[in-house]
């Protein structure tokens, strides 16, 4: 294809967030999207024109090569009329903000015609983008949330192994960004927002139980895991990753849950952190001044948790348990991730950013057809999302055991 041919054929992409995962799908969308434009918001321009500069750097060869142009803008997510300036004349928009932002930018998305995805977080936050399903099908657009790595890629490796049996009985996941060597105090390095990672350690957790679905306590169901030369692994439930899962496959699954892996003792300093108060959300007086205990552990242990230094391991199982033609069958996927040092990227940011950049581009090249609010466990094959994470150098291990009768 010639470099006119691709300018005029390309798709235009708008990324909110110009933060690691944000910069990270862009990277994406500039390598495997077909891209003619690309730009890149934050409510920091400076901030945005230094992604913008480092894309340039990293992506040079395929910048130059199809001609794409690169646009750093400034966005106040807040304010519905800034969202449409921005998010209007694309054919695609994807929210890396944080996850409270990401109902506004699906209403400023369907407002401007526009096809959505975002990281997720919250479930809360994705059922208010689900209300918007009639509005979204009139104006012809796809809203697809929760489209990072748990939730994300840990639904759509569910989905993959589901394909390969005839009857599908459970789904279980384990997913955890972790440093690659544990340093104290918790044994855990910052790899996303600190606030939202606690945010998912509690309240409840939506799984499907016995075909049923259930809110179950966060932090519960403590189990280990090994993972060969990483050791044994903790896992509990967590919030967010099941996304709507429990909805879509209730009437064909007994289980699906989702735990969160760290390593071993972290959960223990975090129930000891959550027993003294120093996690809640509720304001407390403290010389005359009202404080949230959290936002101020936040503030002070999240740059103390960085370790920039350090490299991060991105580690994932999803198990299916089924039959496949009468025979009991198991689909495994093992998940390990590293991060590059060519382009800088942790493994974090490649799995999410990657598996996000995945749905925009589906999305913007018009492979996803149906309409309004859909689950990203319906959006994409689970074979298709297998193919493409692949494509971007996530080594992704299949495993079929199939029981020999």
């Amino acid at each position: 294809m010639s470099r006119q041919t691709y300018a005029s054929s390309g798709h235009a992409y708008v990324i909110l967030g110009a933060g690691k995962q944000g910069v990270a799908a862009a990277y994406d969308v500039i390598q495997h999207g077909q891209a003619a434009r690309v730009t890149l918001a934050d409510n920091s321009l400076p901030f945005a024109c230094a992604a913008i500069k480092k894309l340039k750097r990293i992506a040079a060869a395929p910048i130059q090569k199809h001609q794409i142009t690169l646009m750093a803008v400034s966005v106040d997510a807040r304010k519905e009329s800034d969202l449409r300036r921005v998010i209007g004349g694309h054919d695609a928009a994807l929210s890396a903000l944080p996850y409270y932002l990401n109902p506004a930018v699906a209403r400023a998305a369907v407002a401007e015609k526009v096809h959505y995805c975002d990281l997720g977080g919250y479930f809360e936050a994705t059922r208010e983008i689900m209300k918007l399903h009639a509005s979204a099908r009139r104006a012809g657009v796809t809203l697809v949330p929760d489209c990072g790595v748990a939730p994300g890629m840990c639904n759509s490796l569910a989905v993959s192994g589901m394909e390969h049996m005839t009857r599908v009985r459970d789904v279980r996941i384990y997913c955890g960004g972790l440093p690659l060597k544990p340093r104290p105090p918790l044994d855990y390095k910052v790899v996303f927002n600190l606030e939202g990672v606690l945010g998912n350690y509690f309240g409840k957790s939506y799984v499907l139980r016995n075909g049923k679905v259930q809110r179950v306590p966060s932090f519960s169901g403590r189990e280990e895991i090994s993972f060969g030369r990483f050791g044994t692994l903790e896992a509990v439930t967590t919030g967010g990753a099941t996304s709507t899962c429990p909805w879509t496959f209730r009437k064909t699954l007994r289980n699906y849950d989702y735990k969160t892996l760290r390593y071993p003792g972290h959960y223990d300093k975090i129930q000891f952190l959550k027993d003294l108060g120093l996690l809640e959300t509720s304001h407390v007086r403290v010389n005359g001044y009202r404080i949230v205990p959290r936002e101020v552990f936040v503030a002070v242990i999240g740059p103390r948790l960085a370790f920039p230094r350090d490299r991060d391991l991105l580690i994932q199982r999803v198990v299916v348990y089924g039959e496949l033609k009468g025979k009991k069958t198991e689909v495994t996927y093992d998940v390990l991730d590293t991060g590059d040092a060519r382009t800088g990227f942790t493994a974090m940011q490649r799995t999410t950013g990657f598996s996000a950049a995945i749905i925009l581009e589906m999305l913007a090249q018009g492979h996803i057809l149906q309409k309004g609010f859909v689950p990203v466990e319906k959006a994409v094959p689970g074979y298709v999302f297998l193919k493409e994470i692949r494509k971007r150098g996530i080594d992704v291990k299949e495993r079929i055991r199939i029981e020999q009768k």
